[in-house]
């Protein structure tokens, strides 16, 4: 440079390779971060409440179970009625849960007629002490038995329906016939048992009848007749 002059530095200066400042973070991200959060405390805390109560339940039910209920709770009350079956119930009372009914006997029969005893099971059936009255439709077995001395040629044992579906003679149901060509000794005894199963309706009337038999009623348990729902 020539004296005298003034030097100038020179335009064309080439700074040093730097790096761009960091961008700043997005807002929206932060804000989904902090929305889950708040999410996951409120199920967290819903489902401890949730535990909570069910403890609170199981707890009041083995309280419940563990306290002698009155007897004059509503609950008490719907049991009885249902029928069921209580701690203070004495052996012999249970009632059947079907429709039944048997009979004994230790009466003369009024023209071939059995007349059978008041001293019977009888459970939603009737007894007019000649038939049986059905209460309730359904199918029925249906059983008879009978103690005498066959002093004729033929004896006959059968049971007969009176239905009001139908009208005329009595239907027979069943029948036991028996043919000796010569008479017994009369010290001789005999017996004679039915069963089948039928189709009953209600008000439906069975009875036992008897022709050329003569009962043998020392003993009222050789000579029975019922029914019962199967």
């Amino acid at each position: 440079m020539a004296p005298g002059k003034i030097s100038y530095p020179s335009v064309f200066v080439v700074d040093s390779p730097t790096r761009p400042p960091p961008l700043p973070p997005k807002p929206a991200y932060r804000q989904r971060q902090n929305g889950i959060q708040m999410l996951l405390v409120v199920l967290v805390v819903v489902a401890l409440c949730g535990m909570t109560v069910e403890a609170c339940f199981i707890y009041n039910l083995y309280s419940a179970k563990d306290q002698p209920t009155p007897p004059n709770e509503p609950q008490t009350a719907m049991r009885k009625q249902d029928g069921a079956p209580s701690k203070t119930r004495q052996l012999g009372e249970m009632k059947p849960s079907k429709p039944m009914a048997q009979l004994t006997t230790s009466k003369k029969p009024v023209n071939g007629v059995m007349q059978w005893n008041h001293e019977s099971i009888l459970h939603h059936v009737k007894f007019n002490e000649e038939k049986l009255i059905i209460e309730r439709e359904g199918y029925y077995s249906v059983y008879s038995k009978v103690n005498f001395h066959d002093n004729r040629i033929t004896c006959t044992h059968s049971v007969l329906r009176v239905t009001p579906r139908y009208t005329g003679d009595a239907i027979l149901l069943l029948q036991s016939s028996r043919y000796r060509p010569k008479p017994p000794r009369p010290d001789i005894t005999d017996n004679s048992y039915l069963s089948g199963i039928f189709h009953l309706y209600k008000d439906d009337a069975l009875f036992v009848m008897v022709k050329n038999c003569t009962l043998v009623l020392s003993n009222a348990a050789e000579n029975y007749f019922g029914v019962f729902m199967v």
